[in-house]
C-alpha cells in the first residue's frame, strides 16, 4: 500500500521548483534593486553631506522579500527621525517618515505639508508596513481627534505608497517626497 502524502506540491509549487529560472531572476532583479536603492542613498545624502544612509534587505516580511533605505542610518532603535524607503516585492514602494518622541509642532507641519492620500499609522506598532491592515488609514479620512491623538504621541509614522512603474528607476518621486518635507526635518 503506497503512502499518502500530505504535503504534496501544487502546480504552481512545482513547476517553481522545476526550474531554475526563479532565484536566478530574483537574485538579478534584487541586485538592481540594490544598486538603485544605493543611488538613491547617495542622492539623499547630497542634500545632506553629514549625514549617512543604510540599506538593509531581508526576506520575511509578511513571508515576501524586501529592501530597506534609511536616511539617515539608525544606528539602534533609539533615533529622532528617519526617512525610510521600502521596496516590498509584490506591494510595490513606501516612502516613509517616521518619527520618534513627541514633537507636536513637527507632527502637525508634516500633517499640513502631506498628500490628503498619504497613509498614517493609527497603530502602535510602528514598525508595521502594511498599509492595508486596520493600523493605517488615509490621511484625508483621519478625524480632528485622531489627529490630535496623533500629533500627542510619543511616535509618527506617514507612508506615501506607489506602485512600480518605471523599469530604469523604481524610486521614481523618492527626492521630491523628501525635498517635500526637508524644511521640517532640518
Amino acid at each position: 500500500m503506497e503512502q499518502k502524502w500530505v504535503n504534496k506540491l501544487n502546480n504552481d509549487e512545482f513547476n517553481l521548483i522545476e526550474n531554475d529560472w526563479y532565484p536566478i531572476i530574483k537574485k538579478s532583479a534584487m541586485d538592481k534593486i540594490k544598486a538603485q536603492l544605493l543611488e538613491s542613498g547617495e542622492l539623499l545624502q547630497s542634500f545632506n553631506p553629514n549625514k549617512s544612509f543604510k540599506i538593509s534587505a531581508g526576506e520575511r516580511l509578511q513571508d515576501l522579500p524586501y529592501l530597506v533605505l534609511d536616511f539617515p542610518k539608525m544606528n539602534n532603535l533609539q533615533f529622532n527621525f528617519v526617512y525610510r524607503t521600502l521596496f516590498w516585492w509584490g506591494r510595490g514602494i513606501q516612502f516613509q517618515l517616521i518619527f520618534q518622541g513627541v514633537q507636536k509642532e513637527l507632527y502637525t507641519k508634516v500633517l499640513t505639508l502631506a498628500q490628503p492620500t498619504d497613509f498614517i499609522l493609527l497603530g502602535s506598532n510602528l514598525w508595521e508596513n502594511d498599509i492595508h491592515s486596520e493600523h493605517f488609514q488615509i490621511l484625508e479620512q483621519i478625524s480632528e481627534p485622531q489627529q490630535l491623538e496623533l500629533i500627542s504621541g510619543r511616535f509618527f509614522k506617514l507612508v506615501r505608497s506607489k506602485p512600480i512603474e518605471n523599469k530604469e528607476n523604481i524610486f521614481e518621486g523618492l527626492s521630491e517626497f523628501y525635498k517635500q518635507f526637508e524644511e521640517v526635518l532640518s
